[in-house]
């Protein structure tokens, strides 16, 4: 009686960002690609009005800093900060963001 060979196991199909990610990571720059959705999502979180407010989003060890050019916004921003910290928390979580701080800056938006 003949033997019957195994069916090698079918490979799952692979979700496109986590090859994305792979090759950044390879490249030396997941860090960027980390930045760039981390400041996507911080804008569509803070919608249109903030985000023309917003000039710039560095993200540092686990640490989003967000700078704004008007104390109004900033001051807005610091009643918002703990919500929009779960927020990216709860739709990023594998960037591990820890804190968010805010800043004033001269820059114009970005």
């Amino acid at each position: 009686m003949p033997r019957r060979r195994k069916k090698k196991p079918v490979g799952g199909l692979v979700e496109v960002s986590s090859l994305l990610e792979g090759a950044l990571q390879t490249l030396g720059v997941k860090g960027d690609f980390e930045k760039f959705k981390v400041e996507k999502k911080c804008r569509e979180l803070l919608g249109m009005q903030f985000s023309k407010a917003l000039t710039g989003v560095n993200f540092k060890g686990r640490t989003v800093q967000l700078e704004f050019n008007h104390s109004i916004w900033m001051n807005e921003m610091n009643f918002r900060k703990a919500e929009i910290l779960l927020k990216l928390q709860k739709e990023l979580p594998e960037i591990g963001i820890k804190t968010l701080n805010l800043m004033l800056t001269r820059k114009t938006q970005s």
